[in-house]
């Protein structure tokens, strides 16, 4: 059960099942970052892809595979720099303009990185600080391109940009609207984010579904809670959030530690 995993991230296509990961194969104390596909077919998911990355490659291992699967992210060569503290100046000033803001020193996070993740469950395995939220974002298309190089292909080809709009993230951090129940908080996502061509009776059905799909039930018309309202669950909140990206039926679904 994937309840067991102290942290992992995932990506979905339409369909979403978290309960098939392997806990045999994957240890408990490495995981920390999965990535799922689904397809929109109904089938088993299955744990395929296993990326380990460290300060200079990361390794690919095959848990198992789906035979049927057909759509694939790839990435190849990726490198990422990060800027680190502007250099101590005798200037006082500080503006964008002036020289001593240019002498800033760069941090690589990522060391060229490759990998290939195919239809069902996969995931990213590493210390902390080796970089797995960072190649997390720069394969959902989150990051700043400066300081970034590689490529990062759907079926073979580059993102479109739309890719963006295709795609859910559920971040570490749960973000929500405390005042509001858990449905309203799915509600809330589905007006927001659906076209306006989606219409009342479909938001609704997609959000009854979800709160079925991800256990809500009981809680569905219980407010998330804030620091001075008592709330549901901490699970109950995280299973919200990702309720709140799954009622856009993304092609992919990208999770940065769900069970942190």
């Amino acid at each position: 059960m994937i309840e067991s995993v102290p942290c992992c991230s995932f990506m979905c296509f339409r369909q979403w099942d978290l309960e098939t990961l392997n806990n045999e194969t994957i240890e408990r104390e490495t995981l920390l970052s999965s990535i799922s596909i689904n397809t929109a077919a109904e089938q088993d998911d299955t744990a395929q892809n296993i990326i380990v990355p460290n300060r200079r490659t990361a390794s690919v291992s095959r848990v198992s595979i789906s035979e049927d699967a057909a759509a694939t992210l790839s990435f190849h060569d990726i490198n990422y720099f990060i800027g680190s503290k502007i250099k101590p100046s005798k200037h006082r000033l500080k503006l964008p303009s002036l020289p001593c803001l240019k002498s800033q020193e760069y941090k690589q996070i990522l060391f060229n990185i490759s990998g290939r993740f195919s239809n069902g469950m996969n995931a990213i395995l590493g210390p902390t600080g080796c970089g797995k939220s960072s190649l997390l974002d720069i394969l959902a298309d989150r990051k700043d391109r400066h300081g970034l190089s590689g490529r990062v292909l759907v079926d073979g080809l580059p993102r479109h940009p739309s890719f963006k709009y295709i795609v859910g993230y559920v971040v570490q951090e749960d973000i929500f609207t405390g005042t509001l129940t858990v449905r309203e908080n799915l509600l809330f996502s589905a007006n927001l984010r659906l076209s306006k061509t989606v219409s009342t009776l479909e938001k609704n059905a997609r959000v009854s579904r979800i709160i079925t799909e991800l256990g809500l039930e009981s809680c569905a018309d219980t407010r998330m809670g804030t620091d001075f309202l008592r709330g549901v669950s901490g699970g109950e909140k995280k299973r919200t959030c990702i309720g709140m990206e799954l009622v856009l039926s993304p092609k992919i679904l990208f999770l940065d530690e769900p069970t942190t």
